[in-house]
């Protein structure tokens, strides 16, 4: 029987796009490209979710690698809050599934840069029972590091627990531990699959 969910945050409970940031930017689509290249999909931003590089040294890093574009970069760095948005299903779902007795934990790969930005729209942090941010334990999804840290953590038992998140890798990883995958493609994707697994939340 599930007795714990364990939710991402990132295209789960909040929308991350930074590509629609961007374009609000006015960022020409040469420009566009070459910031996230530069930023949002470089190798460093995986080091700032993981906590081992600080902001100053990662816009170092970010600019470095593209410098013909180093005030976008500075720019788009400074309000990449913007990137991020509370989707308006989060809170209730989180409530439901509290009101039905399942313990709710979260477990994201984010950088305490972002975190410290972006902590006032994440409204359904209150209502968690225990938060994994990986800068705070210097790991990251899919590593399985992570997985045995929230195991031991919150002291899960792997076949009563789900894990959701957006991305398969991540799923996959936590999957290997005996914890229920659910990929997230949806909200209402995902109730139904919980559903499946004896989640009832209504």
């Amino acid at each position: 029987m599930i007795d714990t969910i364990v939710f991402d945050v990132g295209n789960v409970l909040v929308e991350w796009n930074y590509s629609d940031y961007l374009d609000g930017l006015g960022f020409s689509p040469e420009t566009k490209a070459a910031v996230i290249n530069a930023v949002f999909e470089n190798p460093v931003w995986n080091k700032l979710d993981q906590g081992t590089v600080s902001a100053e040294d990662a816009l170092t890093s970010f600019i470095s690698a593209a410098p013909e574009y180093e005030p976008e970069i500075r720019k788009a760095f400074a309000g990449c809050d913007a990137c991020i948005h509370l989707f308006p299903y989060s809170v209730d779902w989180i409530k439901e599934l509290k009101e039905k007795g399942y313990r709710v934990l979260i477990l994201s790969n984010y950088s305490e840069y972002l975190f410290e930005k972006t902590k006032g729209k994440m409204a359904f942090l209150p209502l968690m029972d225990g938060t994994l941010f990986s800068y705070r334990y210097k790991m990251v999804k899919p590593d399985a590091e992570i997985y045995r840290q929230l195991i031991s953590m919150f002291d899960l038992v792997p076949e009563h627990t789900v894990f959701i998140d957006d991305r398969k890798e991540n799923v996959d990883a936590a999957a290997a531990f005996g914890i229920h995958p659910v990929q997230f493609f949806g909200y209402e994707d995902a109730r139904k699959k919980l559903e499946a697994l004896g989640v009832t939340c209504h």
